[in-house]
């Protein structure tokens, strides 16, 4: 007799079905470790960055701190150029102070005795004198003096004229004269 089996068998899958089974597990394998590798460098970067930044900070930190020592140097030059400056003018006036005394020295060797001074104006080392004496001969005296200084040049007698004052003759002068402040 024939027997018919009408109960369903067990088929086995088809075989192309767990090679697309082995390639979607492996495709999923291949994105997870893909995302793995980009989680992995994108905490690295992460790190590299909050690094960076805090270099960034210690580094302006620094430099502030540099230019806070900068504008301090640069004070402390200005206090300097300052002090060099007042030091300069002390020294002109030094340099200065002794050519008036030194001028003055010299018209006093040079006046003789019998010869008075009523005016002396300096003007960028040119002097203009004015006085009077006894004699005209005191007033050449004088002048041959001045002429007579190593400091003195350009002597020259502009005016003379005689003068009445309380029953005296006297002759008034005007000289002019540059003072060279060796």
């Amino acid at each position: 007799m024939i027997k018919i089996n009408l109960l369903p068998t067990k088929k086995k899958p088809p075989k192309k079905v767990i090679d697309l089974q082995q390639q979607l597990l492996l495709g999923f394998l291949i994105i997870v470790l893909v995302l793995m590798a980009m989680a992995f460098f994108w905490n690295r970067q992460k790190d590299q960055i909050a690094a960076l930044q805090k270099e960034k900070i210690s580094v302006e930190a620094r430099i502030r701190s540099q230019d806070n020592i900068l504008n301090e140097v640069k004070d402390v030059e200005n206090e300097r150029k300052k002090v060099a400056e007042k030091i300069d003018v002390i020294e002109k006036l030094k340099k200065n102070q002794a050519g008036p005394v030194r001028l003055l020295d010299e018209i006093s060797k040079a006046l003789p005795m019998s010869v008075n001074l009523t005016s002396l104006i300096e003007s960028d080392n040119n002097i203009n004198l004015e006085g009077e004496a006894f004699t005209n001969d005191d007033v050449v005296r004088f002048v041959d003096n001045l002429k007579a200084s190593p400091y003195l040049s350009g002597v020259m007698l502009l005016e003379t004229s005689q003068v009445k004052r309380e029953a005296l003759d006297l002759y008034k002068y005007k000289l002019q004269f540059v003072y060279k402040g060796l």
